[in-house]
């Protein structure tokens, strides 16, 4: 259920309301389709507030969903720092099993980790109050229900934050599981780019769907 900035070089400033709101925000439970409990943890402090192994699991299932060439618009993975700035350094959420914690030493997080996503604003400026998101469901974890919890989650974190309004600028038309989810929550599609896309999953290239949503 990807969309993203396509500027991957530099972070836009988020608004002073969600800088101050951020830290007073906690995490919250989740139950997959599964029936599963699961704990949303949000991610205020950057990079530094997570575990080392949980950063690398993430960058190689980043890196593998953009290797796929299917929903994400770069052609080459970032370097593992670059890919943890751009994705923690503003506000993020990653969801996890049980009890285990961000900070958690761990081997492999395949089994804990199911997924995470960033909110930053979609523009900057006078323009701050309107939000983008990414989102990534972890290998292991599709199926579940991961997706629609984590958009449930941005649709409580993102208002309170301070953000007013959601744009999700590159939501691949040959995307059915992503538009389901999108739709689902109230979004609506506001444009579209025609033939934006060559994605490895098409012969032809592939219009975007700009979703877009008040945010309560």
């Amino acid at each position: 259920m990807p969309s993203i900035l396509e500027n991957v070089d530099g972070l836009i400033p988020p608004p002073e309301t969600a800088v101050k709101m951020a830290p007073l925000l906690h995490p919250r439970s989740a139950t997959l389709k599964t029936g599963e409990l699961v704990t949303v943890h949000p991610v205020v402090d950057g990079p530094s507030s997570l575990a080392s192994g949980l950063i690398d699991f993430l960058h190689a299932e980043f890196s593998a969903e953009i290797a796929r060439g299917c929903t994400y618009p770069m052609e080459e993975p970032m370097e593992r720092d670059k890919f943890a700035e751009y994705w923690f350094g503003t506000f993020a959420v990653v969801v996890l099993r049980g009890d285990t914690q961000l900070t958690a030493t761990k081997e492999d997080w395949s089994q804990d980790c199911l997924g995470t996503f960033y909110i930053k604003p979609n523009y900057p400026g006078r323009c701050s109050h309107v939000c983008n998101a990414g989102f990534l469901t972890t290998s292991l974890a599709r199926g579940q229900g991961i997706g629609i919890a984590m958009g449930e989650t941005y649709l409580e974190y993102a208002p309170k934050l301070g953000y007013k309004y959601s744009v999700f600028n590159l939501v691949f038309a040959n995307n059915p599981a992503s538009i389901r989810i999108w739709e689902k929550l109230g979004f609506s599609i506001i444009g579209r780019v025609p033939k934006a896309a060559r994605l490895a999953n098409s012969e032809e290239p592939v219009d975007a769907l700009i979703y877009g949503r008040e945010l309560a």
